[in-house]
Formats: structure tokens, C-alpha cells, sequence
């Protein structure tokens, strides 16, 4: 759903706009020292052959021999200065694991903000511009060890002083895909001085280079009580922690070998399934398989293997508001398609992935598999091989589904076996620039298959500026039907320095260009965008961080030029405080030429025509690290025609390290000549955790439009690294004139790890 609402018809020139930044940039007076530039920061991994207990307790004689890491900078709130406490960081290894020990000293250890134990956190990642990460809004350690010493790929581990534990993969220095789940471990405590932690990951759980000596090496230190992050090999605002190639060194790390490195993950399920209109039970109620096989071929090669594959831990989709003529964009969820799920990114960059309603592109989109019209279709086997070598990175994907049958709202859709298969290849050029190509093939029988083919460029000519292009064709053959032959090509520009930011693209999508492991938004098109953002910091004592100022503009055409899409936004002030609240005031314009009848609710019709409407708006945000916290947005203004009132907001309550939950209502009050209508969601999340290895997590919504209410309820034990004990409650209502049950299942779910 686009987020953005309409005031007075509010036309601002290009010539105003660049007034109105000019006029904030002579009103500010910016304190923005870079980073010096120096030669990498090292550190030494201290060879052991004693145990190590994983407590947080840091009393094993050896650490007091080991090099310490420390002299840690700010990137916020005060770039480049020293950080205002001291931190400690020393490394051991072994023959199968390597081991970390954090000191972070308090001067007061009672400001130590720690109130997460949930594996991964609220997942509340935001592109490191502030404090974030999954632990984003309590004091917390990052370790970031790139093992092949390629300057673009990590392993990503965070912990806080309860011993929470996250881990994601960085690939290609992008976002953390928090999704990944290594086995590891790690221990916390309080101490007299602030708290201190020991992490123990076993070489089993990475991949590196083998014949290499060195890795990467990068730690991050978040403060949560004054909002400072502070890092060991300095970072400035114009990067973030994932840009590997400013990580420092890690020495002592030759000489290692993993073993077998096989890993195999067996799983038992039971459900009892009701449907309470049809009083119909599920025959279906023991179940077995293989979530994942996983052999380490090599140090930098892995096979993994699935069987009979069952997703039932996964936590359902939010329900969401759709007031536009286009599908939404859900996120893939499930644990096979996510790790190392980076390797197949091609296309265009995160900064051009288009609006809150999702991509305009995926050319490979898991989601593709295993579900149809809402409805779980089974997976036969899926197999995936992944690695890196010599420069190169690759990934081949394949994967069998079974026909079913009675799927859809009214059980008419009927899906028949299909094999999807996927193979991708990027060669690294220089430091941080890439080429690649891929390859996906949806094949139904012989008659029956849809194939797309593409290369890709990344090209980081400097550490601030990007350029990047794609082109791919489709090849498509549906039964009866003759193959159609079609493509998409783009292109874009991305700048990064420490206040301004801009990116601009162009896609151009023919006719019949069908990506069906893809997701397109729509074809038939050429869409050009940009954004700019200026954010400086003022000197002053009021508590601001920084001024923001930003404008975007999407334009969509057909492919005849013929305007179809004008979406515009300004926000034309706004500010961020040292302690992390928000606020920004914006203004919206949006053209939508529409060619059809088109139902944007039930009954409710927008003719064809050409509209104009505009809104104004207000965004909150509050420090996320209080007891009580809230965010939200606000617009106001015209629309299709009538007008609309929208509002979405979010309290969350963090009452104490066991307890937290999360109240999110949308709304939109929408009036327009064919009809009126009130559209609202409400979502309550309630996360009990009772240790870092032991939660129990319900979630329920109520959509209005839908007439909807679930309840996913979901406790899930990690009785040792690796292996899980879930049990799942759903439940449907229908919610029309009354509330009467609808669909109920519960589910148990057990996993097992052996590793060789």
C-alpha cells in the first residue's frame, strides 16, 4: 500500500526545490569530520589448547595473554571522535572453534539498557544509519568476520548483556540477512565494571579460505543509553558496518580445517487439523523429513539437501491494507530459501527496489515455490549448491514440487508438478565491483515452461559513488499456446557521502517480459526515479543530531511514453535527536491515469480517467530503547477523486527482559464519489522469553476488509544449538455478523542436529 496522503494541489518547481535545500544548507552550520584514513587495524587470534567454558565469565588465564582490541571510534553521535567508554575485544582459537571475549565497560553500569533475549531480535534492521541491528535498541557487541578476506562477504554475530544471540550472512556488503541460523554459543554477564561476554563459534558453522592466514575483522559497539555507536576499525556516516572493505585485519587464523563438516537436520511433525464450518478433520497427521542436509564439500563449497520439506514453525504473514491496483510484496520467511539466499540477487540494487509496496523486479523470487493462491504446495526434494573461489561466487537452486488440487478461495485452482531451477554466477573485478549472469527455468512438462536468462554489472568506481545495470530476456510456453519472447533492461546511479545522498535509475519492462520465479509489478513499461537526501548536523546544544530533508519522484510511463504513474514526495524538515526519536513533516503528489474499471473495495469502483491527487503528512518516531515507545505516520489530502484520512502507528511496550509486546493499527478513511469505506487493520504481538534458548510468541490480527480474525501462537525451545522443539497453535475467525470459528490446527514440530 503506498504511504503517502494529499493536502492543497502543493506543485513545487524544480528551481523551489533546490531553493528550499540551498536555504537549509546556509541556515546549518555542519560539523562533519571525516574519518582519516590509515593503514587497517590488526589484531592477533591467540592459539590455545585448554577448554574454554562459554559463561561471560572472562577468567581463564589465557585471555589475560591474548591482544586486545580496542581505541574504539564513534561513527555516532560525534564521527570520528573516540568512543566514551572502553572496550575490550580479544580472539582465541583452537582446533574447531574460534572464541571471542567483550569487556564493555560502564562508568555507570546501572544505564545498561538490556531488555532482549529473543533469538534475532525484533529483526528491526535499518541500514545502520543509526542504532540498529537486532539488538538495535539495547546495549549490544557486533563481531563481523570476513573468512575469505574478499572485502565484500561476512559472517555477521551480535549479542547484548542478557547473552541474546543473532547472526546473519553480509554479502556483496549489503544488508544482514538475519535469517541465516548458525550453530554457536554465547554467554553474558553483569559485572561491577558493565558487562562482558564470550562468544565460542565453531569453524564448522563458517566457510572460509582454508589456504589464507588472515581475515576480516570489524567490531561494533552500541550504547544504547546516549545513542553511540563507536566501531574498531573506524566507520564514518557515509558507509556503514557492512562495507567490509573498511574492516580491519584478523592474523592467526592459518592452519584450520573443519573436518567432515556435514550437518543433517531430520524433523518429526504432528498436527491435528479442523476446519469448523465443514467439521472436517486433516487425515494427514504424522510427518517426517529433512528440513536441511548440509555438507561443507570444502572450505568454501556447500551442498544442501531438503526432503518432504515442511514449514509449519514459520510465522504467518502480517496482514496489510492494499489500496492499489498492484500485488503486495511479502518477504520470504522460510529457512531453506534464505541462507546464503543473497547469491541469487541479480537486478537492480536495494536502493532502487521501489516503494513500500515492494520491488518493481525480482528476477528470482522464492516465494514462487511451494506457494500458490495462498495455499501450501508440497516440496518433493530441493537441492542447492552455493560457493565462493578465485574471485568467483555461484549458486545453483533446484527444487520438485507435487501436483495439488482444490487450492484457491473457492478450491477451483489446480497446480500440477513443477520443477524450479535456478543458476547464478558473479565474478569480482577489483576491490568491490562485480559482474554476473543467471538463469531460471520453471518447467511444467514439455509443453509447459517459462525461462529467463540476464547478466548484471555492480560497479563501485569510489568508496561514495555506484553504477549499476542489468538486461534479461523471457522466454515463455504455455499448453496450446505459442512461446512468446520478451525482455527488461535498467540501469541507475548511486552517491553516499556523510550529508548528502542520491540515487537515480531507469527500468525499461516490454509487453511480454513474464519472470514467473520472478515478481514483476507490472510490465509494458519504462519507469525512471531518483532521491536525494541532505542530512546535516547542526552545532548546537539543543539535543539534534541532524536536520533531514529529502525529495523522491517515480515516474511511469508505457512504453509509448504515455504517462501512467507520477509519485512524488517531499519532506521538506525534519530532525533526529541524540537519544533517537524523529520527526519529519512531508508533502505528496501522485498522477494515476487509469484505463480500466478498477475495485477498490467491494462495490466500490474508480473509472477510468486521469487523477490528480496530493496529501500532507507527519511522521513520529520515539527512542526505541525506552520502556515505552511509539511510531507512526499520518496523511491527509485527496485521492482518486474523494479524500482520505490515513494513519498507521505502533506502541511498543519492552516492560522488562521477559516480556514485550507491540500494538500496530492501520487506517484509512476513505471517501470517494462512488462510495465510502473504512479500511483497518490491528495487530498484536506478545513475545514471552524466558531465557535466550526458551520463547513463547502469539501474534493476532483483525482486518476489517478481509472480515479476519487469526491467532498464531507459537512456543519454541532451542534445546541445543542447532535443534528445536516447536509447538504451533492456529486458529481462524470470521468476523462478518458475528464471530464464529473457522479454521483450527496445532502443530508440533521437533528438529534434530547431528553433525560430523
Amino acid at each position: 500500500m503506498k504511504i503517502v496522503a494529499c493536502a492543497p494541489r502543493v506543485r513545487l518547481t524544480s528551481s523551489q526545490w533546490v531553493h528550499l535545500f540551498v536555504v537549509g544548507t546556509l541556515l546549518t552550520i555542519t560539523n562533519t569530520p571525516a574519518i582519516a584514513q590509515s593503514a587497517p587495524r590488526s589484531l592477533d587470534a591467540l592459539v590455545i589448547n585448554e577448554s574454554v567454558r562459554v559463561d561471560g565469565h572472562l577468567d581463564e588465564p589465557f585471555w589475560q595473554l591474548a591482544m586486545v582490541a580496542t581505541a574504539f571510534v564513534q561513527r555516532n553521535p560525534d564521527t570520528g571522535l573516540p568512543a566514551t567508554e572502553r572496550t575490550e575485544v580479544r580472539i582465541a582459537r583452537d582446533h574447531a572453534a574460534i572464541y571471542i571475549a567483550v569487556m564493555a565497560y560502564a562508568s555507570d553500569p546501572n544505564t545498561i539498557v538490556a531488555k532482549e533475549m529473543q533469538r534475532d531480535g525484533s529483526r528491526s534492521f535499518g541500514g545502520f544509519r543509526g542504532a540498529s541491528g537486532a539488538y538495535g535498541n539495547d546495549d549490544s557487541i557486533i563481531i563481523v568476520l570476513d573468512t575469505f578476506l574478499d572485502r565484500r562477504n561476512g559472517f555477521y554475530f551480535e549479542t547484548n548483556p542478557n547473552g541474546a544471540r543473532a547472526d546473519a550472512l553480509i554479502e556483496d556488503e549489503n544488508s544482514p540477512r538475519f535469517e541465516w541460523d548458525g550453530i554457536w554459543n554465547t554467554a553474558a554477564t553483569r559485572t561491577p565494571k558493565g558487562w562482558s561476554a564470550e562468544l565460542a563459534i565453531p569453524f564448522s558453522t563458517l566457510r572460509f579460505d582454508a589456504r589464507g592466514d588472515t581475515w576480516g575483522l570489524n567490531i561494533r559497539r552500541l550504547i544504547r543509553r546516549n545513542n553511540e555507536e563507536s566501531y574498531w576499525a573506524p566507520v564514518g556516516r557515509d558507509a556503514n558496518l557492512p562495507r567490509l572493505s573498511l574492516a580491519g585485519e584478523l592474523t592467526g587464523m592459518g592452519n584450520l580445517e573443519p573436518g567432515i563438516n556435514i550437518r543433517a537436520k531430520p524433523f518429526g511433525i504432528a498436527t491435528s487439523a479442523l476446519d469448523s464450518e465443514t467439521h472436517v478433520r486433516s487425515n494427514k497427521q504424522y510427518e517426517g523429513g529433512l528440513d536441511l542436509l548440509r555438507w561443507g564439500i570444502s572450505n568454501s563449497m556447500t551442498l544442501d539437501l531438503t526432503a518432504n520439506t515442511d514449514f509449519a514453525q514459520v510465522e504467518v504473514d502480517d496482514e496489510r491494507i492494499n489500496l492499489t491496483r498492484f500485488s503486495l510484496f511479502f518477504p520470504e520467511k522460510r529457512e531453506f530459501f534464505l541462507e546464503n539466499g543473497g547469491i541469487f540477487d541479480f537486478g537492480p540494487s536495494q536502493g532502487q527496489r521501489g516503494s513500500m509496496r515492494g520491488p518493481l523486479l525480482h528476477m528470482f523470487f522464492s516465494r514462487r515455490i511451494g506457494l500458490e493462491s495462498n495455499s501450501i504446495i508440497p516440496i518433493q526434494t530441493g537441492g542447492r549448491f552455493t560457493g565462493r573461489g578465485g574471485g568467483w561466487n555461484f549458486g545453483l537452486l533446484d527444487v520438485q514440487t507435487r501436483a495439488a488440487s482444490g487450492l484457491g478461495g473457492d478450491g477451483d485452482i489446480d497446480v500440477a508438478a513443477t520443477n524450479w531451477g535456478v543458476a547464478r554466477i558473479k565474478r569480482n573485478i577489483g576491490e568491490r565491483s562485480s559482474i554476473g549472469a543467471i538463469f531460471t527455468n520453471k518447467q511444467v512438462s514439455e509443453d509447459t515452461w517459462n525461462r529467463v536468462a540476464g547478466i548484471d554489472s555492480d560497479i563501485n568506481l569510489s568508496r561514495t559513488v555506484n553504477f549499476n545495470g542489468f538486461f534479461a530476456v523471457s522466454r515463455d510456453k504455455e499448453l496450446g499456446s505459442n512461446e512468446v519472447t520478451d525482455w527488461a533492461a535498467g540501469g541507475g546511479f548511486n552517491y553516499r557521502g556523510r550529508i548528502w545522498r542520491a540515487r537515480a535509475s531507469f527500468t525499461e519492462i516490454s509487453d511480454d517480459f513474464r519472470p514467473a520465479m520472478g515478481f514483476l509489478l507490472r510490465d509494458g513499461i519504462r519507469r525512471y526515479d531518483y532521491n536525494v537526501d541532505f542530512e546535516p548536523r547542526p552545532a548546537n546544544k539543543l539535543g539534534i543530531r541532524n536536520l533531514t530533508f529529502s525529495q523522491r519522484t517515480e515516474i511511469v510511463t508505457l512504453s509509448d511514453g504515455t504517462i501512467e504513474t507520477v509519485d512524488s514526495t517531499l519532506r521538506f524538515f525534519g530532525f533526529d535527536t541524540r537519544a533517537g526519536d524523529r520527526i519529519s513533516i512531508f508533502s505528496s503528489y501522485n498522477f494515476e491515469r487509469i484505463f480500466e474499471d478498477f475495485e477498490i473495495q467491494d462495490s466500490i469502483i474508480i473509472p477510468p480517467g486521469d487523477y490528480n491527487f496530493a496529501d500532507v503528512g507527519l511522521f513520529l518516531r520515539t527512542d526505541g530503547s525506552r520502556p515505552v515507545s511509539f511510531f507512526g505516520y499520518y496523511t491527509k489530502g485527496t485521492f482518486f477523486g474523494g479524500n482520505r484520512l490515513m494513519a498507521n502507528s505502533t506502541l511498543s511496550l519492552r516492560l522488562s527482559r521477559l516480556l514485550s509486546a507491540e500494538t500496530v493499527w492501520s487506517y484509512n478513511d476513505v471517501a470517494l464519489p462512488a462510495g465510502s469505506f473504512k479500511a483497518s487493520v490491528v495487530r498484536e504481538r506478545i513475545k514471552l522469553a524466558f531465557s535466550p534458548n526458551l520463547f513463547w510468541n502469539t501474534l493476532m490480527q483483525y482486518n476489517n476488509t478481509t472480515d479476519l480474525l487469526t491467532l498464531n501462537s507459537r512456543f519454541n525451545w532451542i534445546y541445543r544449538p542447532g535443534a528445536d522443539i516447536f509447538l504451533v497453535y492456529n486458529q481462524d475467525w470470521g468476523t462478518g455478523t458475528a464471530i464464529r470459528p473457522k479454521n483450527r490446527a496445532i502443530i508440533l514440530k521437533f528438529t534434530y542436529v547431528l553433525m560430523l
